[in-house]
């Protein structure tokens, strides 16, 4: 790291070779230690990919009717590529499946590192960007499933092709943005809005600052086909094997735009983990509150540079992209929670390929050579950032430190209702799928809406509806949890994070209104209600 300092912008072929052989190793090693440990498995989609796969694997074929029970039926990187993959090596797909996500997740800072090289000539900045982007991409990785993590390889691939002018790489970009919609629905709408928001800036307000002399800066060509091409396609499957994305899409912007003059957020807005806040502790909430900070110091650097012109042509178009990120995860951090399905840590995630080198650009401009203080103060962050390093502070509130019965109350809580599958789980779903009617929902707490999601044979018979509060008197079937029963705290998800409700009373479940029809130590399975 001290000899990456010290080099010039480029180093000869051995040690570019030996910086490329460390990053790979690096990557590799971080990506299978979350592979190693089941915090790699954080949230339930992980696992509700895999019900899609086996019911792919044992029916033999991919149904795209199914796109109307759930989108991920609509994603080819867990269905078709990881069936395709079994049936050819042997290996049982589910096994498959898993390394193959993880593998890709690898992979990716290594198509970060030849971009950012190609962009700015600089092997410097592009090993030390990379290098960042490695050391992050272990905590920002939590929220990589097996769709998104082959969907983001493509789309960052992709977007470079698309804004390059030779005419095989725009081709190359269109393919590609095709892969992106055939493995991951999110990660297709963020390349939608990363192109609009490309169109917008090069071809509207650069060239508007230009005419009203507010800016002297040099608009991006503006490649319309190929762009056009894309989006079709991406609009194209997604209407085909993903019916119902398109009108949540279109339902969430709409909702987001009319709350722009509210600039406030939500009821009940939860922890936006490591955006603004996080359940790790202060030190790290501190820490990643910081490099965010970094970050968009970093953007606005660049942005000076590109006003000054000493940015053109396809660094310009990177730089814009990240600034247009950076704008996007602060509107959705400050509008109102109910109008957004996706929580800002996934922007955060999302946008890190694009926006790490603002970090990297702040960082070296900071450490000169020159400045042995300020070489020592960069180096230090690099070392303290590595994730044996920084998860030292939070071992207190980390599950992989600890009992499931020696974490405090409200951990468990988000533990049991995003992350840590069990037995009692599968358990209370499987007796509820087989004897309780699916003409209504049953109603549910975070910890039963995590085990149906989790759990839930697919194509699922049953329907969950999760409350904000205790269901006394509907008229439907509910599964309460051992922490509304024993604790008295009914829990609600909202976007990946529990609200937590103390003080909330389980008698009136345990009287004559209703019937206990399951019980175990974890979840009771109650009767409608019989109120007047």
């Amino acid at each position: 790291m001290v000899q990456l300092f010290r080099a010039g912008p480029e180093l000869p072929r051995t040690q570019r070779n030996l910086h490329i052989f460390y990053l790979l190793g690096l990557s590799l090693t971080l990506s299978f230690t979350r592979l190693s440990r089941y915090a790699g498995f954080n949230g339930f989609d992980l696992i509700a990919e895999g019900s899609v796969l086996q019911h792919t694997l044992s029916a033999g074929f991919w149904d795209p009717r199914l796109g109307d029970v759930s989108n991920y039926q609509s994603s080819l990187a867990i269905t078709i590529l990881p069936t395709l993959t079994a049936g050819t090596i042997g290996v049982p797909g589910l096994t498959v499946f898993l390394f193959q996500t993880f593998f890709l997740t690898a992979l990716l800072p290594m198509a970060v590192h030849p971009i950012i090289n190609r962009l700015t000539g600089n092997f410097k900045l592009a090993t030390f960007s990379s290098l960042l982007f490695v050391q992050n991409w272990f905590f920002y990785g939590q929220h990589l499933i097996g769709k998104t993590a082959p969907a983001l390889f493509l789309g960052v691939l992709a977007f470079y092709c698309l804004t390059q002018y030779r005419r095989s790489f725009q081709s190359l970009g269109v393919l590609l943005s095709l892969g992106v919609v055939m493995s991951h629905y999110t990660i297709a709408l963020f390349e939608l809005f990363l192109l609009f928001s490309y169109l917008a800036i090069s071809g509207i307000i650069v060239p508007v600052f230009n005419r009203l002399s507010l800016l002297r800066i040099t608009p991006s060509r503006t490649r319309l086909a190929p762009i056009a091409a894309s989006v079709t396609l991406i609009i194209a499957w997604l209407a085909f094997a993903a019916p119902l994305i398109l009108p949540s899409a279109v339902s969430s912007v709409e909702q987001s735009l009319s709350s722009i003059s509210q600039l406030a957020s939500g009821q009940g807005r939860p922890g936006l983990s490591l955006a603004t806040s996080s359940p790790a502790g202060p030190i790290v909430t501190g820490w990643f509150d910081l490099q965010n900070l970094l970050v968009g110091l970093g953007g606005l650097y660049m942005l000076y540079q590109y006003r000054r012109g000493l940015i053109r042509e396809n660094l310009a178009t990177w730089t814009l992209a990240g600034l247009a990120l950076i704008i996007l995860l602060v509107a959705w951090t400050v509008l109102p929670v109910l109008s957004v399905s996706v929580e800002p840590t996934r922007i955060l995630q999302m946008a890190l390929p694009f926006t790490i080198i603002f970090l990297g650009v702040l960082l070296l401009r900071i450490a000169r050579p020159s400045s042995k203080l300020a070489l020592a103060a960069v180096i230090t962050l690099l070392l303290l950032m590595l994730p044996m390093n920084l998860m030292i502070a939070n071992q207190e509130r980390n599950p992989l430190y600890h009992t499931a019965d020696s974490l405090p109350l409200d951990k468990r809580v988000d533990d049991d209702s995003s992350l840590i599958p069990t037995y009692s789980n599968y358990a209370v779903i499987i007796w509820a799928n087989n004897y309780l009617p699916s003409d209504k929902p049953v109603g549910v707490d975070s910890l039963g809406r995590y085990a149906f999601i989790t759990s839930l044979p697919f194509p699922p018979r049953l329907n969950f509806s999760q409350e904000i509060l205790p269901p006394y008197c509907f008229n439907r079937y509910s599964i309460l949890s051992s922490y509304f029963v024993d604790d008295h705290i009914w829990t609600a998800t909202i976007l990946g994070s529990s609200v937590q409700v103390p003080g909330q009373d389980p008698s009136p479940f345990f009287s004559p209104t209703h019937n206990v029809l399951y019980s175990s130590t974890k979840f009771w399975v109650m009767s409608p209600a019989r109120c007047p």
